[in-house]
């Protein structure tokens, strides 16, 4: 009896179908390792965004503290000077408030104020559109208290020049 070597009773083995499987194994690893890059590349933009976000946010607060801080010492030399009176107060942060806002503001932060009544309502914008929206209540014998202060988005202008799809259109 004469046996081939490499040969077994059952026939040869079949090369085109593992071939074949080992081709698709290939390109379905290939094709995960390149969606794994873009995946992670586009996680890191995504998390460096929302870090530069969050820094802004607390460069904002810290604006907002700085001002504070400003504002408690206008109101601490407007008491000495015998100013006690909550309407006389809130006049004199009137006058002084560009002047506070201007020095507690990093480059970047944009703020504006307005003076109603008795209160100091400031909004600090960031580049990035994030606004922190604070109200501080000056009260009698230089006092005041904070009685908002809200770190939110800004809000986006509606673009109201083109529809997007109306629908279909009914035939006559």
């Amino acid at each position: 009896m004469r046996r081939t070597i490499g040969t077994s009773s059952r026939g040869n083995m079949r090369h085109g179908l593992i071939s074949l499987l080992t081709v698709v194994v290939v390109l379905s690893l290939a094709t995960a390792a390149v969606l794994t890059v873009s995946t992670s590349r586009a996680m890191a933009a995504l998390a460096q965004r929302q870090a530069n976000m969050t820094q802004e946010g607390y460069d904002a607060e810290r604006a907002a503290q700085k001002t504070l801080a400003l504002l408690e010492d206008e109101l601490r030399a407007a008491r000495s000077q015998g100013t006690t009176s909550a309407t006389a107060l809130a006049k004199r942060v009137d006058q002084a408030a560009n002047g506070l806002l201007a020095e507690a503001c990093p480059s970047g932060i944009t703020a504006v104020y307005c003076v109603k009544d008795t209160t100091l309502q400031c909004e600090y914008t960031t580049p990035s559109g994030r606004m922190l929206q604070t109200v501080v209540a000056i009260g009698n014998g230089g006092t005041y208290d904070v009685v908002s202060w809200k770190l939110t988005a800004a809000p986006q202008e509606q673009d109201t020049g083109g529809t997007l799809w109306t629908g279909p259109t009914a035939k006559d």
